[in-house]
């Protein structure tokens, strides 16, 4: 009797762990939509066992929800070989879809979110808690309202 009480509370305190990252989310997500912000730039940094490290940050501008520009630490419009691991990330509802993606799949997600505009800063993913290499961690930086 006792092991199936432990297992129901273990059952519990996991889901409502995974509720307070889904609400924190969502707040958050409510704030960024609040603020109406159309056109922004800020610096991706990925991190991960990645081929493009020294390619980083890129820096990223978005007007109404599309990319307009992705380039590298150089100034250089992002190679066709990187950019879809970066277009992911590209945008704050992208940022905001891989947040929610690894709070209901990831083992552990540590997510900080804007004080003033709720995105994401930074999102740091290990998919496999035992597995190795598996690791990611998203990071934004400089952001800027545009006009």
């Amino acid at each position: 009797m006792k092991k199936h009480t432990f297992i129901v509370i273990l059952i519990f305190v996991l889901a409502l762990s995974a509720c307070g990252g889904q609400s924190e989310l969502a707040s958050n997500t409510e704030k960024w939509d609040a603020q109406g912000v159309t056109h922004y730039r800020f610096e991706l940094t990925i991190s991960c066992f990645c081929p493009f490290m020294d390619i980083m940050p890129v820096t990223v501008e978005v007007k109404d929800g599309q990319i307009v520009s992705l380039t590298d630490v150089n100034g250089q419009p992002l190679a066709d070989n990187f950019r879809a691991t970066f277009e992911e990330a590209a945008t704050v509802e992208g940022l905001f879809a891989i947040a929610a993606e690894n709070i209901a799949n990831a083992d552990k997600v540590d997510i900080v979110y804007d004080m003033q505009y709720g995105f994401p800063t930074s999102i740091i993913v290990d998919r496999i808690k035992l597995a190795v290499d598996d690791e990611i961690s998203y990071y934004v930086e400089a952001f800027e309202v545009l006009p």
